[in-house]
């Protein structure tokens, strides 16, 4: 990937950078090395192979705007060709295109592409071009409040603590004592962490992962770790299983494979 853009000026730099960064980090670098322009928002059928659906290639920045090209009559951009039959179980394109800016392709059904339509129609005076990136944009960033909502409370106006019996108990001794992450603690580690997990190796190197996070105690609950912003930080499901096994010991299965 890196070989085509390497020069005698260039390379023990750019080798040196990326040494031991993964394939997505790579991209990024190649795209830093040889920016490309941003693609032209598009709405296209695709052939009877795949009926109904659609492509939207889109690009996007870290303000998450995702396209500055405009959606209009044919005759507004670069002629395009005809897409060639894709098969089903192709995955969605993410592709870094130039720093901090990428191209987005994926493929839509019938439903959700007069969705679109419909926003398109809807959102004229805010968008009057209709960008499908533009719109992109404005719905994440919706989707990610309402998501980050459920998963971990979050609010713009978050509520203190409270006492459960005023005078006698306090919201914070009850925290500690339960194994239940109330949403404040859930708010803290994500913000602590940075929303990725949080293990080290011995090396030094930090895990990437950002999906499937839980809410790991670092002192163990059930050798007496408390239930507090201070005890919780985010583990992916696999180093929050190692870190247990790591204290606990491997987990048996049965003959039936049952754990």
């Amino acid at each position: 990937m890196l070989s085509p853009h390497l020069t005698p000026e260039n390379h023990e730099a750019v080798l040196a950078r990326a040494s031991g960064r993964g394939r997505r980090e790579i991209e990024a670098l190649v795209a830093e090395l040889a920016p490309r322009p941003d693609v032209p928002s598009s709405v296209r059928k695709l052939p009877s192979a795949a009926p109904g659906s659609m492509l939207i290639p889109a690009t996007t920045s870290p303000a998450t705007r995702v396209e500055e090209a405009t959606l209009g009559s044919p005759e507004s951009g670069p002629p395009i060709s005809s897409p060639r039959p894709l098969q089903t179980t192709r995955r969605p394109i993410i592709e870094t295109t130039s720093p901090e800016r990428y191209r987005v392709q994926f493929t839509i059904g019938k439903e959700s592409h007069d969705k679109l339509r419909r926003v398109q129609a809807l959102l004229r005076r805010e968008i009057p071009d209709g960008d499908p990136g533009t719109i992109f944009d404005r719905a994440i960033a919706l989707l990610l409040e309402r998501v980050e909502k459920q998963k971990l409370g979050a609010t713009t106006k978050p509520r203190a603590p409270h006492a459960i019996r005023p005078g006698a108990d306090s919201q914070v001794s009850s925290d500690l004592a339960s194994r239940h992450t109330t949403s404040h603690i859930k708010r803290s580690a994500w913000r602590s962490d940075g929303g990725q997990c949080a293990f080290v190796s011995k090396d030094g190197r930090r895990c990437t992962e950002r999906a499937f996070l839980e809410f790991h105690h670092i002192r163990p609950y059930a050798l007496g770790g408390p239930t507090s912003a201070e005890n919780i930080s985010l583990r992916c499901r696999r180093h929050n299983q190692y870190e247990a096994e790591l204290v606990f010991g491997p987990r048996t299965r049965n003959i039936e494979g049952d754990s």
